[in-house]
């Protein structure tokens, strides 16, 4: 059989209807290039929210262990604290039984005097010792000691006796 030759029309007909196609099928791939777009955008923004919720944990998680490094810090060092009250208390008492008289200063009266009185010397590291267990009754100034002043007179260390 013989083909049959297509009218001017009908080439017309063909050429429009494969323009529609054409235009339909671009409309269709545009439309499934923006959907693929769209669910790229939304994955992204899933992976986004999911690496801010990553590192919101991460910095909850170094702020707790912070904490708790200060909390434990905090707990030693209360507990140092109560062994240096402790050890400070036992030193006091024992401070405490390590004096041998007791001296209310009298007119004219130095350290030195009273150094001599009880150590038999009156050198610098005599009185000085006299000083020192009695700072806070004396002041910050050994050199002026007044008359009716209490002065425990301490027991003379291991280095000082002769």
């Amino acid at each position: 059989m013989a083909e049959k030759k297509k009218s001017i029309f009908e080439k017309a007909v063909d050429a429009l209807t494969g323009r529609s196609d054409k235009a339909e099928a671009e409309a269709k791939a545009a439309a499934e290039l923006e959907s693929r777009r769209k669910a790229a955008e939304a994955a992204q923004e899933r992976l986004r929210v999911k690496a801010e919720e990553e590192k919101k944990a991460a910095e909850e998680k170094v702020a707790a262990e912070k904490l708790a490094r200060e909390k434990q810090m905090a707990e030693e060092s209360k507990k140092r604290a109560e062994a240096m009250m402790a050890e400070a208390a036992t030193l006091a008492e024992a401070a405490k039984s390590k004096f041998i008289a007791e001296y209310t200063v009298q007119p004219d009266d130095t350290l030195s005097h009273v150094a001599l009185k009880y150590y038999k010397h009156a050198t610098r590291d005599y009185w000085m010792l006299i000083y020192e267990a009695n700072k806070d009754v004396i002041g910050d100034n050994p050199n002026i000691i007044r008359p009716g002043m209490e002065l425990q007179i301490p027991e003379l260390p291991e280095n000082l006796k002769d």
